[in-house]
């Protein structure tokens, strides 16, 4: 019997025209179909409105639509943008609506963040509340300088950075058929570094 195709989802959590980070998740979709993994591009969230805690149960049409869209893979690529020393909050605020449906929970997942320093605060931001849904960080890059390692087009052209993009992606999408020892193997050294136990993730199957 075939082995089913793994899926692994990629997010930008960036709306702006020639984002870097989006620009980042293209070379990793071409890195994932060349490995024989599908690449499933989810919509960046524009239409989720700020969060709410009582509408969890009952949440708008755009986060249904967006929490479907993370659990229908086996892995999740984030990309996004650094602000005023923090994550871009459309995507801190996509990612709260997350919580109260355990979207996350298990998932395997690498971080990105392309920009002017390479996003360590939104790194270290998106593995925090990621981490704390439960969600398994494998794999994370930083990206500085972004916009002199594109062409005019926005495309990657530096080859250090598409090697450091293709090797992130291959993790995620290697650690997808990892048993949970060795899953937790890659994720201690992201996450113990910033105060998180690795005993919150319980036992993984």
């Amino acid at each position: 019997m075939a082995s089913a195709v793994v899926r692994i989802g990629t997010w930008s959590g960036s709306l702006g025209e020639g984002s870097a980070n989006a620009a980042a998740l293209a070379v990793a979709r071409d890195a994932l179909e060349v490995r024989g993994v599908e690449a499933v591009a989810i919509e960046a969230p524009g239409a989720i409105p700020p969060f709410r805690a009582e509408l969890v149960d009952d949440a708008p049409a755009a986060v249904v639509s967006f929490r479907g869209a993370v659990e229908s893979v086996d892995g999740l690529l984030v990309a996004a943008p650094e602000y005023a020393g923090g994550v871009a909050g459309i995507a801190k605020n996509a990612l709260d609506w997350l919580v109260g449906s355990g979207s996350l929970y298990h998932r395997v997942v690498g971080v990105l963040s392309a920009g002017t320093t390479g996003g360590t605060f939104a790194i270290e931001q998106l593995v925090r509340t990621i981490s704390w849904q439960g969600g398994l960080v494998v794999a994370t890059l930083g990206i500085d300088a972004a916009r002199t390692k594109q062409d005019a087009t926005g495309e990657f052209t530096d080859v250090t950075s598409i090697d450091a993009i293709r090797s992130w992606a291959g993790a995620v999408a290697d650690a997808t058929g990892e048993p949970g020892p060795a899953r937790l193997a890659r994720v201690a050294p992201i996450v113990v570094p910033l105060g998180i136990d690795v005993d919150r993730f319980g036992d993984l199957a």
